[in-house]
């Protein structure tokens, strides 16, 4: 998967569409934030996820956090599989670590989303706030 190629959510997703279907998953700088992932809980298909609205939770020994949806959409797939593959998402949160695909309903709301550089810039400016 080329990285470039993804757009990025402030709540650190990243987004891989293609026409109307976005499959989202997180990105390795909040999977390092967490340490060693014990849990994950994702919506089932036919759920509606709303832009800036929880869809699931991501569970590390130290930390639970809610992951906030970066769109609007209807999840038409949902990896199961990941949440017995919690290794495979620490090694690599792109590819095949992938949470949810949905049916986008409001294509233009990707235009708000943040290119690679954007979210290099973005990642930055969070390290120096701490």
């Amino acid at each position: 998967m080329k990285l470039e190629n993804l757009k990025y959510s402030p709540n650190h997703n990243w987004i891989k569409f293609k026409r109307k279907i976005a499959t989202i998953g997180v990105t390795d700088y909040l999977i390092n934030e967490f340490g060693d992932l014990i849990d994950l809980s994702l919506p089932k298909v036919g759920d509606e996820i709303i832009s800036g609205i929880s869809y699931g939770e991501i569970e590390s020994v130290d930390i639970i956090s809610d992951l906030i949806a970066p769109i609007n959409g209807g999840v038409i797939k949902v990896n199961t599989d990941l949440a017995n593959k919690l290794k495979t998402l620490q090694k690599n949160p792109f590819g095949n670590s992938w949470f949810i695909k949905v049916r986008i309903i409001e294509i233009e709301q990707l235009d708000n989303l943040m290119n690679k550089d954007e979210y290099e810039e973005y990642k930055k400016s969070i390290k120096k706030r701490r």
